[in-house]
């Protein structure tokens, strides 16, 4: 599954690696040693894998209703996975016993049944965060405020850890991968539990000051709304996520009305031409949850009222179109942010 060469979201992460499947040749993997942890969650130990046959990137992905960790190889194959539901009610070291439950299965299922040996860790963890995922604090996870997530995840596995805002790594994903590929100009949101954008501007994944670029949950777009776990009123994210969506309601957002999926896409749309008209895009690709589930009559209004709000010469046109990647988008994104970091070290080195 390699991807095309005129795309340059694509050929960037493709650089990381060779022809083949492992990067043991290109760039230096270190030898993980596995560091007592404060807390419940042990140090886990890594035996290398007899006759490794490839090598992987431990993708995980910190979403507000759910943790999930993956397997990704340099090609964006994602071999194997496991999820845990999130208790929203739970201590932070609950929270993070939770994730090392999960990442362990998965290291042991990487060196028992496929062989493969794990390179370094990727992440995409809803936000806000801090530059390098120093500590991350989940709007929708309310016990985990400057987390210090990626000094716990080096602790507890000895890899190199590398993170970024989850929305950030689906665009990441999304131009290697999937409906963005060969587009050097666009956006990618997720709209699940919460709501999350990333923007690509002439092939490059946008990081703003502090690595929470592209928030676009975070526009306005029903002036004097409801209030936003931010603080303040109106934002996409109180308006149209999954927790907004049930507060509204009442119901879960995997039992919708019609005019609930239409209101939905509606103030996507209008949140997107706002981004398009600012930046002078052509194409936003929506993942997540609460958009894949809503399917068509989400994405005829999203576009409906995207049509409706970009009136300019250069973003009249503009299109909006589901994630290729479906629900494997965030463990693919965060593998990417893993063979990036990768990559970058080897530049640097």
């Amino acid at each position: 599954m390699s991807a095309p060469s005129d795309d340059p979201i694509a050929a960037r992460l493709s650089a990381c690696v060779d022809d083949s499947d492992s990067v043991s040749d290109s760039v230096p993997v270190p030898v993980p040693v596995p560091v007592p942890v404060p807390g419940h969650a042990e140090a886990i130990d890594h035996p290398e894998p007899p006759k490794s046959k490839i090598d992987v990137v431990l993708a995980i992905d910190i979403g507000g209703t759910k943790f999930a960790a993956g397997l990704v190889t340099a090609r964006g194959e994602l071999i194997d996975r496991a999820r845990v539901e999130v208790d929203r009610n739970a201590l932070p070291e609950a929270h993070f016993d939770g994730l090392a439950g999960i990442v362990k299965q998965l290291t042991d299922r990487a060196r028992e049944q496929h062989r493969a040996r794990i390179v370094a860790v990727g992440v995409g963890s809803a936000g806000p965060i801090t530059r390098n995922l120093e500590t991350v604090s989940p709007v929708n996870i309310a016990a985990w405020r400057d987390f210090p997530l990626r000094a716990r995840l080096r602790q507890l596995l000895g890899y190199p850890v590398y993170g970024d805002l989850d929305a950030k790594a689906l665009a990441l994903a999304e131009g290697w991968l999937g409906a963005a590929q060969g587009h050097p100009n666009f956006c990618a949101l997720t709209v699940s539990t919460g709501v999350g954008g990333g923007v690509v501007l002439d092939g490059e994944l946008l990081d703003g000051m502090t690595a929470n670029a592209g928030h676009i949950g975070h526009v306005i777009v029903v002036p004097g709304g409801r209030r936003c776990g931010c603080g303040a009123q109106g934002c996409l994210e109180a308006e149209a996520s999954g927790l907004a969506i049930e507060a509204i309601t009442g119901r879960p957002p995997t039992e919708p009305t019609y005019e609930i999926m239409q209101r939905t896409g509606t103030l996507v749309g209008r949140a997107a031409a706002s981004v398009c008209n600012t930046l002078d895009l052509s194409l936003v690709v929506v993942g997540g949850s609460v958009a894949l589930g809503f399917a068509a009559t989400f994405f005829h209004a999203a576009q409906v009222s995207l049509d409706e709000h970009v009136r300019l010469p250069y973003s009249s046109g503009a299109r909006i179109t589901p994630s290729r990647l479906a629900d494997s988008g965030p463990l693919i994104g965060a593998g990417a942010v893993g063979w990036r970091g990768l990559r970058r070290e080897r530049r640097n080195a």
